[in-house]
């Protein structure tokens, strides 16, 4: 009986470990071929959602959305409606599982894709932290699918041509808050 307890544990180990480094190893493809993850701490993201003016009721998009973080504190702490689009497998069901853990299944839901492949769905505020090429592709897409009045707050990297109506220093990193 120990013996087959120790057996199964040894195996249980190395699953774990094999499912961690074929994580590992496709976090780093992606990585390398996209834009890496980079999680936004949960203090910049109330700084970020609250200079947005993020309310409850109104829906906040994430395009890019990594782990879930921000939809999950927008809904959690906003009471707003958080979507996010991730086009990493692995983040996407981590952050669905995030949701369905925390209760927040209905509040904070999640597509895998592309963000210039997706319908994206209808948001009062969206949220970025990407690269400035990718600002630059993501902003006639914007333009084009939101009315105006739309928020768009944008972490460390601007828009080209979106009217800016705020920025503000949140740590070591500037914030744009635009409106469309």
């Amino acid at each position: 009986m120990i013996q087959t307890l120790a057996l199964f544990l040894i195996l249980l180990i190395q699953f774990a470990l094999l499912a961690a480094m074929v994580f590992m190893i496709h976090w780093h493809y992606v990585a390398f071929t996209s834009v890496p993850w980079v999680r936004t701490p949960r203090w910049k993201t109330k700084k970020m959602l609250a200079l947005a003016g993020l309310r409850p009721g109104e829906r906040m998009l994430d395009v890019g959305s990594g782990d879930g973080s921000t939809v999950i504190d927008a809904a959690r702490d906003f009471g707003a409606k958080g979507y996010g689009v991730e086009m990493q497998w692995s983040l996407y069901w981590f952050s669905k599982l995030r949701a369905r853990i925390l209760g927040l299944s209905d509040s904070a839901t999640f597509t895998r894709g592309s963000m210039f492949r997706e319908r994206l769905p209808d948001a009062d505020v969206v949220f970025c932290y990407l690269f400035p090429e990718l600002n630059e592709t993501l902003e006639p897409i914007l333009k084009k699918r939101y009315p105006a009045g739309t928020r768009v707050v944008s972490r460390t990297f601007s828009f080209p041509t979106l009217r800016e109506t705020n920025r503000e220093k949140i740590g070591a990193e500037t914030v744009f808050l635009y409106e469309l």
